[in-house]
């Protein structure tokens, strides 16, 4: 087909591939029918305090994972016109710390009369992530092959269950975080760093990978010490405003209270003391004093170590499984390049699944509660079910080490081909990045 000569070059659409246009379509269509008929409690809680923040005009209320509120705050304040007879839906106790919404809310959420419309409202900015995303990596590695590259993103099970299914905004953060690595390979490193920084506040994972950016795309050392210098003065007003405002350190929270922050030293060996020895903790500091020391700079260096990292931190803390989707977006467009790479990526979704039972029925049939509880209720446990074949200590271990295992190997091959490869391998030049000697 050929291109619509009379637009300017850049806006002439690309060649016309039926493929594309295919795994793009089919993406969405399987999207589309769980949207309306899938539910987990996570999506009420974050809405519910939403509606709280627009009825009451203090969006700042929650100060736990702010940036995400805000978003779904604003998102709310749109959607909930065209959710008639809404007003009493939301849960009052969803902004209560260790509360949260209770049985009778959701009830009355699964109850409305509108719910198919609600739902898909609601999870539309998780699709749009989704698509988002993938669009990104397209342009992040346009030399790889593009439609395996897509495939393994758009149709993804874990991607599709985390967003679709489960209604999670992880996708959302994702994207952010792929545009500054996009950004940072058009020579827009402070673009980079601010939606990548972005990310970071907004979830739990992209804060790992933020200090590896610093490191990869300096000009000098001492530029790297005035961001850190500069991220540490806006994080501390920031957590001045709130203890100032409501008596609460978001960064005390985190520390005190966040789940995710126990998770880091949860794989622990025991040293001789009362101190057992984390070893998620030791890996990063080690793989950090290595990239500082050692590793050559560049965008395709960031690349390759925050998607390694990213496979590390869903391989060996115990992540709940919609947070897996983390280790995806990195690694595809190296798992894309062969045929090897994609049976290890279905070997992961497949494994995922798999996984997903240890959960029982929380994150898989009463997902479909919208569909009815005497449905649900004619649905097995699958969690029951795997019991009644193998019991639970013989196969949750095996499943769970060997998922840790692929994902472990996935962020090694992006590693190896982004940093290892000698012909990946870029010669570092003093300290610069596209700069003179």
């Amino acid at each position: 087909m050929k291109r619509w000569s009379g637009l300017p070059s850049k806006w002439r659409t690309a060649t016309f591939d039926p493929v594309m246009v295919g795994i793009w379509s089919v993406g969405l269509a399987i999207r589309l029918i769980f949207l309306p008929v899938t539910f987990h409690s996570d999506l009420y809680q974050v809405y519910s305090r939403a509606a709280l923040a627009v009825t009451s005009g203090d969006w700042f209320a929650w100060n736990s994972q702010l940036v995400a509120q805000l978003v779904h705050t604003a998102w709310f304040a749109f959607v909930r016109l065209l959710l008639p007879a809404s007003g009493d839906l939301w849960s009052p106790t969803a902004g209560v710390a260790g509360l949260g919404a209770q049985p009778a809310d959701i009830e009355r959420f699964l109850a409305y009369r509108y719910l198919a419309r609600a739902l898909v409202l609601l999870k539309l900015p998780y699709l749009l992530g989704d698509a988002l995303t993938g669009w990104l990596l397209l342009r992040l590695a346009p030399g790889g092959p593009r439609r395996w590259l897509l495939a393994l993103w758009w149709l993804n099970p874990i991607v599709i269950y985390t967003s679709a299914l489960f209604g999670r905004h992880e996708t959302i953060w994702i994207a952010l975080l792929v545009a500054g690595c996009l950004a940072a390979s058009r020579q827009r490193r402070w673009l980079g760093f601010l939606l990548s920084a972005l990310a970071a506040v907004a979830r739990f994972f992209p804060a790992f990978v933020l200090p590896f950016y610093i490191v990869s795309l300096r000009r000098s050392w001492r530029q790297v010490l005035l961001v850190l210098g500069a991220t540490t003065t806006v994080w501390s007003l920031i957590d001045l405003f709130f203890v100032v405002r409501s008596g609460r350190s978001p960064t005390l929270t985190l520390l005190g209270d966040y789940p995710h922050v126990r998770y880091l030293v949860a794989l622990a060996v025991p040293v001789g003391d009362d101190t057992p020895l984390a070893l998620f903790p030791l890996l990063y500091v080690l793989a950090l004093c290595y990239w500082i020391a050692r590793a050559p700079l560049g965008v395709d260096a960031y690349r390759a170590i925050a998607g390694a990292l990213l496979c590390t931190v869903v391989a060996l803390i115990p992540v709940h499984p919609q947070y897996v989707v983390w280790a995806i977006p990195f690694a595809v467009p190296v798992l894309a390049r062969n045929g090897s790479g994609r049976v290890i990526a279905g070997l992961q979704a497949g494994l995922f699944v798999l996984w997903l039972l240890r959960w029982g029925a929380s994150v898989t049939t009463e997902l479909f509660l919208p569909l009815g509880q005497s449905f649900v209720a004619t649905l097995p446990d699958p969690q029951l079910v795997a019991a009644a074949l193998i019991p639970p200590a013989v196969w949750q271990p095996v499943v769970r080490a060997a998922f840790t295992g692929v994902t472990l190997w996935i962020g090694w091959l992006v590693l190896e081909e982004g940093v290892l490869d000698p012909s990946a391998r870029r010669e570092r030049q003093g300290e610069l990045v596209g700069g003179r000697r």
